[in-house]
């Protein structure tokens, strides 16, 4: 009895139980076809195929992604936990309205992590994530240097440096957060974007950002970014609320 007791136990404690273990074992279901369904509604969500405020059809939803009802209801569970939708009792599911004093709310994080991570990945990049950098910022050049300016390019390149940098940073719990935060962000881009003046000075703030953290200069890799995000703030706040 004791030998099994010890053997039970010596198993149970070989099992990874850290924040980080768990957070890997998610991704390793996102091969499945829940992970794919969430990723496509998502993508849906964001792009406001899926409008805001929109009632969800779970049978439908499943007939456009060509699955089932099983993995459709799953991924609208984590988007729910997201935020991106709304499960009301007994009345069904809604795509997340946008509300204005949420996104403020999202900015302020936004300001404090994303600065964060730029000052992680001036310390921590390595040099394939330095080489990424590199040919990212190749691409925002040339798109800067294009007229007139493809709007959506230029928030395709922002997202892209900001996914970068999270990973630089070497903290899977900051890159989650931060993937979460920009989904609500994404949204509100695709609504107002054609609104907001000097998108193109706000991407090439990229370039100074990128410059700091090849250089390994945490503070004012963290300080432009902060600049960055807060100017983008900025700029939403002048245009007509939601």
């Amino acid at each position: 009895m004791v030998t099994s007791m010890a053997s039970d136990a010596r198993t149970s404690f070989s099992v990874p139980t850290s924040m980080l273990a768990a957070s890997a074992r998610r991704g390793s279901q996102e091969t499945s076809k829940a992970g794919d369904a969430y990723r496509r509604l998502k993508a849906m969500i964001v792009s406001l195929e899926l409008q805001p405020a929109s009632l969800l059809d779970e049978a439908d939803l499943a007939a456009r992604l060509g699955v089932g009802l099983t993995p459709v209801r799953h991924a609208l569970r984590r988007l729910a936990w997201e935020n991106l939708v709304v499960i009301l009792p007994r009345r069904g599911k809604i795509v997340a309205d946008l509300n204005a004093a949420d996104l403020a709310k999202i900015f302020e994080l936004r300001v404090e992590l994303e600065g964060l991570a730029a000052g992680l990945a001036a310390r921590r990049a390595g040099v394939a994530e330095l080489t990424a950098l590199d040919e990212l910022m190749r691409r925002t050049e040339t798109a800067l240097d294009d007229a007139p300016h493809d709007h959506r390019l230029l928030i395709s390149l922002d997202h892209e440096l900001h996914e970068l940098l999270a990973r630089a940073a070497h903290n899977e719990m900051l890159a989650g957060t931060l993937d979460w935060l920009f989904s609500h962000v994404l949204r509100l881009w695709n609504v107002s974007l054609h609104r907001v003046p000097g998108l193109e000075n706000a991407v090439r703030d990229h370039l100074g950002i990128a410059e700091a953290v090849r250089e390994g200069d945490a503070d004012t890799a963290r300080r432009r970014m902060e600049a960055h995000v807060q100017g983008f703030q900025d700029a939403f706040s002048r245009i007509r609320p939601l």
